[in-house]
């Protein structure tokens, strides 16, 4: 079905939207890649290898921050009934958004301090112009203000995670020295679970019932979300760099407690649909949803007990926080929503003439779910082998998630470059 207008603004040009979109199924292939480069490292559980953090910033960055940012742009009008103040401003973010994503991978891979650095002040600027561009607009909105405070939330625990990335560059210039592993911590958190997690169950809780017909589910999980959620982030990103246990294993059970009710929420979405047949798209979304659920119990016992976990089983948590999780969520609602979005741009002055082809017509099914086999065979692989110390198992793991986005990156081009 059409996505329902909320109110009177209408969605942008698909090019602003569409070119974020574009950029990150071009950082999926360059992380990809980059994925079987540190295999062996994550094998070792060497996450403080500097390749290690420029491969992880390709996809956090480059994939779902960028996704994110493209998203808001086309459903703040459709879910909240008010768009951008300025789409000029949304073009100038997402080039700042692809410099400073370039610049930081680069910075991380060849470790200059000053690199970094210049990446993540064009970062800052990006995060900015979206900021000023689309959050004091929720004031105006005509539906779905508790969208609004989810993606205000989640830009917060963005920001936060800048801070913490900021003082960790300035220990690498020598500035001052800052707790690493617990810097590091508070900041994969923040951004994971914090900015793109918060935002992504926001967002959702509009988007996931529609697209599955879900009536008659409870809300209240979603509103209590919100408020444990920032409560956890807070104690945590102050308790681990500063080894505060005080306030770090709350902030961790709160975390987890947060991740839980969110679980419920979507389980709930799912429990009332309509359409009981889930397509490719949401499969991979649901599947997402399960690595989820295996994130949160492993890093409530890595947090809570630091000494005994060896950093393999750290970087094998990273991984499925951010592969399992994230790329694969956001994989799954690019299925659901760049079809139509593309059809429309490209075919919607021309519905009703001959041989216009249907949205149906775009996609493959058989790549979708092909897709769908490759990308978490792959992630529960590259896991696996990270957790045991296997060299060829992860290296494996990265090949066959490669493949996987092989199939989405094909499926997209195929959408696009439709004829009549």
């Amino acid at each position: 079905r059409p996505l329902p207008v909320a109110g009177a603004a209408t969605p942008p040009p698909f090019v602003r939207p569409g070119e974020h979109f574009a950029a990150a199924l071009i950082w999926l292939v360059i992380g990809c890649a980059g994925l079987i480069a540190i295999a062996p490292a994550l094998a070792a559980g060497d996450f403080l290898d500097p390749r290690v953090f420029a491969v992880t910033h390709v996809f956090t960055l480059g994939v779902v921050a960028t996704s994110i940012f493209g998203a808001l742009l086309q459903l703040f009008p459709v879910t909240m009934g008010i768009g951008a103040r300025s789409l000029r401003l949304a073009h100038a973010s997402f080039w700042a958004m692809v410099a400073g994503t370039a610049t930081i991978v680069a910075g991380f891979w060849f470790w200059s301090g000053w690199a970094q650095a210049a990446g993540w002040l064009l970062l800052f600027l990006a995060v900015a112009g979206v900021s000023w561009n689309l959050l004091p607009q929720r004031r105006k909105a005509t539906d779905g203000r508790l969208i609004g405070l989810f993606v205000a939330a989640g830009h917060s625990a963005l920001g936060l995670a800048m801070a913490l990335a900021l003082a960790r560059v300035a220990d690498t210039l020598g500035w001052w020295r800052f707790d690493r592993i617990g810097s590091l911590a508070a900041h994969y958190h923040l951004g994971v679970f914090g900015f793109a997690t918060l935002t992504a169950a926001g967002v959702g809780s509009r988007m996931l019932p529609m697209f599955m017909l879900s009536h008659g589910y409870p809300e209240w999980p979603l509103r209590r979300l919100l408020y444990v959620a920032a409560a956890g982030h807070l104690l945590f990103a102050v308790g681990m760099p500063f080894h505060v246990p005080w306030l770090s294993v709350p902030g961790t059970v709160l975390l987890a407690a947060a991740g839980g009710l969110y679980l419920y929420q979507v389980s709930a979405y799912f429990r009332a649909r309509a359409r009981k047949k889930l397509d490719a798209g949401l499969a991979h979304v649901a599947a997402a949803l399960v690595f989820l659920a295996l994130t949160i119990p492993a890093g409530l016992a890595l947090t809570l007990a630091p000494r005994t976990s060896h950093p393999r089983l750290w970087a094998a948590y990273a991984v499925l926080g951010v592969l399992g999780w994230l790329v694969l969520l956001v994989i799954g609602i690019y299925y659901k929503i760049l079809p139509f979005l593309t059809w429309l741009h490209r075919f919607g002055a021309k519905m009703g003439e001959p041989d216009v082809p249907t949205v149906a017509d775009l996609t493959k099914p058989a790549w979708v779910w092909t897709s769908l086999v490759l990308l978490t065979a792959g992630v529960a692989v590259l896991v696996s082998g990270v957790a045991l110390g296997s060299v060829a198992a992860a290296r494996a793991g990265a090949i066959v998630f490669t493949a996987g986005a092989g199939f989405v990156v094909a499926q997209h081009l195929r959408i696009y470059t439709a004829h009549r």
